[in-house]
């Protein structure tokens, strides 16, 4: 079963600027405190001074909000997982989702899936769509997508060959989108990412681990390519 780029979806929550009597205070404050001190400025030196003192304070505030974590954003990934899961994993058995950003091989991971021997275990392999941000930013992805269907195809003959019950999907180039996907239809008791080495990470995998490990409540393993031994 493969999956293509476009299924899923994911919302955004705007920021409530102001959520509580203490930050309005505090806005009032920080406001009163910058025209103050551009008018302060602008008497002492020029007018244009002032102006640009204050403009320049307006910037680094709107910076600064906009990197800020934002307390109303919805955890996606999160969200997903306590879905119900139409696909999930038969009662007894133990669903991993492994996300191949390489293809998968090496003994550490064979261990790492088949380490509880009595319990039955089902993988999940989601195959992201690796891009270049340009190619990103004009849906031009064929090549990507391509090479994603080979990386999984691998991955997919590897596990059959460790005796490994495995099924996959081709994942959505924005790297969220794809693994809420999974989640919400799968669900996952434990979550592999296995990586490209730090050199050649792409800008999907930036920041996925983290991002991972911030939002669910089962384990997230990290395995480097090329780590692993064969």
């Amino acid at each position: 079963m493969t999956w293509w780029p476009g299924r899923g979806s994911v919302k955004r929550t705007m920021r409530t600027p102001i959520r509580s009597e203490r930050e309005a205070f505090l806005f009032v404050f920080a406001s009163v405190a910058v025209i103050g001190v551009s008018v302060l400025v602008g008497w002492l030196a020029k007018p244009l001074v002032g102006v640009a003192v204050f403009a320049l304070a307006v910037l680094l505030a709107g910076i600064a909000y906009l990197r800020a974590d934002n307390p109303d954003r919805r955890t996606v990934l999160r969200d997903a997982a306590d879905d119900p899961h139409p696909h999930g994993a038969r009662a007894g058995t133990r669903h991993i989702l492994v996300v191949a950003n390489e293809v998968l091989a090496g003994d550490e991971l064979r261990t790492l899936i088949s380490r509880v021997e009595a319990e039955r275990v089902e993988v999940d392999v989601l195959a992201p769509v690796l891009t270049s941000h340009l190619h990103y930013a004009v849906s031009d992805i064929d090549s990507e997508l391509a090479d994603a269907r080979t990386r999984l195809d691998r991955s997919l003959a590897w596990a059959r060959q460790c005796g490994i019950v495995a099924r996959g999907e081709v994942g959505d180039p924005n790297p969220t989108t794809a693994i809420a996907d999974e989640l919400r239809d799968f669900g996952a008791d434990e979550v592999i990412v296995v990586t490209h080495p730090r050199e050649r990470e792409t800008w999907q995998e930036h920041g996925e681990l983290e991002r991972l490990r911030r939002e669910l409540d089962v384990p997230v393993t990290h395995i480097v390519a090329g780590d692993a031994g064969a």
